[in-house]
């Protein structure tokens, strides 16, 4: 295998050079990249309790190398190959007695050649890639990963005729030394097609993995079919659409091995971006696996953080698979994992062990524990920065998967899945609508012998009283079942009165309500009330306000009051220059408990006194107090100066602070020069200085990147 990846280089790169000399005769587009990157980073870890001084320095050169061909076979076809060599090369020395000197290198190639017909009615395609990883140091013997890819796909779009899609990859994932082998071979069939008032969807996927080690196969084959309606009467007055899905997922099991199936629930990502206790309980608004990158460029974006899932009911799990956009040549054992789990009746989490490893084919880490059945479940790292990881570098995750392990001896499972929903909307008139919708969902799964179902109704009235005053409301029941358990009930109820006295002022009172019966009979209850005020004071400064009252009864005990507020204000007073102020606080009283202050501020200031020349301050503070008492203040100013108007040349300089109340602080300082030499070359010089402390160490850092790109 490694002959035929040296071999398909030798090719890649022989065409590349033919191709140069003869571009325009042989190849209608033709890009090659070049990255050329040399970083040396001296650093100093002095240990507090003994005053101990360590010395490390590491380099690290990376060369990437790509070529992008294409070349118009015939009209409609198209011949696209090339590929990717990227390789880093990393030097450590160090005068840490219990540490090494070190050399190593990450060496990933990545050749590709597809062939691509385009039609109006008729597209093809055909296509193969192949990676190798390798990873080779000084105390580690050499290790190789390959992957290879052989796709072909057919999509027929004809005129008033159903849509088809029909795709098939095989992947093939070993390494040398051998301890991994395996085939997994996907097939997907997909049709669409529209008809007056109605939508036909079906798909189905067969999915066939082989261990070709322990000659364990898993057969999965999934079904699913959609209809959709969709239609309005009365002269558009009343709007009514529905629809009817089904799902049948068949997974076989032959030979030894871990029988995964999905869970009961897959559950909705929670997830905080700063996690240092781990204790938070609740996600960060907004928060998404995207935003998440476990290589960072600085040693101050270096937080603790978590992310994981909430699967709305106790569910039982003992697998979490972290997918990638793209893995590269990362690995699990890089990083340090911990699992927390966390049920309804508890805001305390508790840690399981798990072992972590690495599934280069499918582009993820797989972590393996005990089983357990839990509502909550999150994953707590800490992303890698320099000097520990190249700046530049990055790994994206692009979700998170919960599996369950089946008894040994079970050869099957058979699941089907059918839900159906019909909203009605009606609008009675210019100032008065009303709206009702239904779901009714059921899950059955053989020979597990599991049942569960969900009946959801919701009704709702919107009225505007005058030109000024507007009301909603709207009443929400949802039932859900298991087989073998009592039944779990939510009732909710919100009400809400907007205003609109001017065009530049308006207010918003809500109200609402949550009633949440266990299928044990524990009964919880949730009510807020919630006051906005947005306000465009002069043009250029415009102002909002919200101020609320909550209390929470949980079924656990410990009834909880809440007194919020926030106001957040943006200020443009000319064209140069931008304000924004944000600051929040809220006031947390349980009983048995003291109570606690949570707040929070920050100020944006950007000025942009001419075209070339912008500077900007990012200043924020927490502060929480009560038995739980944490605060952290972070400060980073950033300047960019342009002097030349066509931006070939550019200075950047960023600085940053961070202090917290568990003694962790740190700053750097970070220049930057990017100069386009050429529209075909870029150069980038970059310099960082900082240091980070703890309880127990303090750390002194010094960076410096040349970094050099090519394009043609």
């Amino acid at each position: 295998m490694v002959l035929l990846c040296r071999s398909a280089w030798c090719s890649l790169l022989a065409a590349c050079c033919v191709l140069m000399g003869t571009a325009p005769a042989l190849a209608d587009s033709l890009r090659l990249l070049t990255d050329l990157e040399y970083e040396v980073t001296d650093s100093t870890i002095t240990e507090k309790d003994t005053g101990l001084a360590y010395d490390t320095e590491r380099t690290v050169f990376s060369q990437l190398y790509s070529l992008d061909v294409q070349k118009e076979l015939m009209p409609n076809l198209k011949l696209n190959f090339g590929g990717l060599f990227d390789q880093d090369k990393i030097d450590s020395t160090t005068t840490d007695p219990d540490g090494r000197d070190s050399d190593g290198k990450n060496t990933t190639t990545r050749p590709y050649i597809d062939l691509q017909l385009s039609s109006p009615l008729l597209q093809a395609m055909a296509g193969y890639r192949k990676s190798e990883i390798k990873r080779s140091a000084s105390f580690m013997d050499t290790t190789r990963t390959f992957t290879e890819e052989y796709s072909a796909g057919l999509d027929w779009k004809p005129i008033d005729w159903p849509e088809l899609d029909l795709d098939y990859t095989r992947t093939l994932s070993y390494n040398s030394p051998r301890t991994n082998d395996q085939q997994v071979d996907d097939y997907r069939l997909q049709s669409r097609y529209r008809y007056r008032d109605f939508d036909f969807n079906y798909s189905h996927t067969t999915n066939q993995a082989l261990n070709k080690i322990t000659n364990f196969e898993t057969l999965t084959n999934t079904d699913n079919g959609n209809i959709r309606f969709n239609r309005s009467y009365l002269q558009g007055a009343v709007a009514v659409n529905g629809s009817l899905r089904a799902r049948r997922q068949e997974i076989e099991f032959s030979g030894i091995g871990d029988r995964l199936i999905p869970t009961k629930s897959a559950g909705t990502v929670i997830g905080s971006r700063e996690d240092p206790s781990p204790l938070t309980s609740d996600p960060d608004p907004g928060f998404t696996l995207s935003s998440v990158d476990l290589l960072v460029d600085s040693l101050l974006e270096a937080d603790q953080l978590s992310f994981g899932l909430d699967f709305g009911t106790p569910t039982e799990v003992d697998r979490l698979f972290i997918n990638f956009v793209d893995i590269g040549n990362a690995h699990s054992t890089d990083f340090t994992w911990r699992i927390y789990v966390r049920n309804n009746d508890t805001e305390n989490w508790t840690e399981i062990s798990a072992v972590a490893s690495t599934n280069f084919a499918e582009g993820r880490f797989e972590l393996a524990f005990g089983s357990v059945e839990t509502r909550f479940i999150k994953i707590v790292t800490t992303p890698l920065a320099p000097p520990t990881v190249p700046a530049g570098e990055n790994l994206v995750i692009r979700d998170l998967v919960a599996r369950r392990t089946l008894a040994p001896d079970l050869p099957e499972v058979v699941t089907t899945d059918w839900t159906g929903d019909l909203a009605v909307n009606w609008k009675h008139s210019d100032r008065t609508s009303t709206g009702y919708d239904l779901l009714y969902r059921e899950e059955r799964s053989q020979p597990l012998d599991e049942k569960r179902t969900l009946l959801s109704t919701g009704a709702r009235l919107s009225h505007r009283f005058d030109d000024v005053f507007a009301g909603n409301m709207r009443l929400h029941r949802a039932e859900s079942r298991e087989k073998g358990e009592g039944p779990e009930t939510d009732y909710s109820y919100s009400a809400s009165l907007t205003a609109k006295y001017l065009e530049t002022f308006d207010q918003s009172l809500t109200y609402s309500y949550n009633r949440h019966t266990e299928n044990d009979g524990d009964l919880s209850t949730a009510n807020t009330i919630l006051l906005r005020n947005n306000l465009d004071l002069y043009e250029g400064w415009s102002l909002y306000l919200d101020t609320g009252y909550s209390w929470q009864d949980p079924a656990e005990g410990g009834e909880t009051n809440t007194t919020f507020m926030r106001v957040s204000s943006n200020i443009i007073p000319n064209r140069w220059l931008n304000l924004t102020l944000s600051y929040g606080a809220s006031w947390e009283r349980e009983s048995g408990r003291p109570m606690s202050r949570d707040q929070d501020g920050r100020l944006v200031i950007t000025w942009v006194p001419t075209s070339t020349l912008s500077l900007s301050a990012d200043l924020a503070f927490t502060d929480k107090t009560g038995e739980d008492q944490e605060s952290t203040v972070t400060q980073q100013y950033f300047v960019n100066w342009s002097p030349f108007k066509d931006g070939t040349l550019m200075f950047t300089m960023g600085y940053g602070y961070t202090n917290d109340s568990d003694e962790e602080k740190g700053w750097s300082l970070s220049p930057t020069v990017r100069w386009q030499v050429n529209r075909k070359t870029q150069l980038t010089v970059e310099y960082a200085l900082g240091e980070r402390e703890d309880l127990t160490e303090r750390v002194e850092f010094e960076n410096v990147s040349l970094a050099l790109r090519f394009l043609y």
